[in-house]
């Protein structure tokens, strides 16, 4: 993706040199679709939560941290975390920069954006523990584990942004674009008694240094309403 996005920027800031090019900086907030998120669920793959638990190098620990903590070695993962998890877990807000390329004829620009954004998943999973320290209660005690999936996602759009409308300030006008869009996910662990433990998505390798690259295309419109104030300050 990298390779692909100089080789389309550099001579596009050559040619920005004509009055016709502009060239700017993006900046926003990513709103994800939370359709991809349920990855990061710890349930999506065989190496996940369950997986942890019953791995025989980590159980030793985590036995000896309820054991310390709740004076149990007695615990499994609620009942239903799954499918809450399933219908629940979404992408967190994140901030998105970028830079962008036009070139404008007549009413209508052609244009590059170049977009980039770190997001990321955070939910947790109920743990739960029999026979609670402190209490003679008989019911079990439910213990939150941190979640956590951070995802990489770079973007380009083609496209062309057409003025339909235009009256003294204000103009509407009508984008169209073709959009490509590389997601790789950076990594996806819990945390227990402050430990990480990754939850591998490279099954070929079980590498859990993820970084692996996906590729998407799709299409995007809408409507662009501009405003332009004009007052004398002085």
């Amino acid at each position: 993706m990298k390779k692909i996005i100089l080789f389309f920027f550099f001579p596009l800031v050559l040619l920005s040199q004509n009055n016709n090019f502009v060239i700017g900086i993006n900046g926003g907030v990513y709103l994800a679709n939370r359709n991809t998120s349920i990855q990061y669920s710890g349930f999506y793959n065989n190496y996940g939560i369950n997986s942890i638990f019953n791995n025989s190098i980590n159980k030793p620990y985590f036995d000896e941290y309820f054991q310390t903590q709740f004076n149990s070695q007695n615990y499994s993962i609620m009942g239903g975390e799954k499918d809450r998890l399933e219908n629940n877990i979404k992408y967190n807000p994140s901030p998105e920069i970028g830079f962008h390329l036009g070139w404008v004829k007549r009413k209508s620009k052609f244009f590059v954006d170049v977009n980039f954004s770190n997001i990321k998943v955070q939910d947790f999973i109920n743990i739960e523990v029999q026979n609670q320290n402190f209490t003679m209660s008989t019911e079990p005690q439910y213990v939150p584990i941190s979640i956590t999936g951070n995802e990489k996602r770079n973007m380009i759009n083609f496209g062309l942004l057409k003025t339909i409308y235009e009256e003294s300030n204000l103009s509407i006008l009508f984008p169209f674009f073709v959009q490509l869009l590389e997601v790789k996910i950076d990594e996806n662990f819990i945390i227990v008694n402050n430990q990480q433990y990754y939850i591998s998505h490279n099954f070929s390798t079980m590498n859990f240094d993820q970084n692996q690259g996906r590729y998407g295309l799709g299409l995007g419109s809408g409507l662009v309403f501009n405003y332009f104030i004009d007052k004398d300050l002085s």
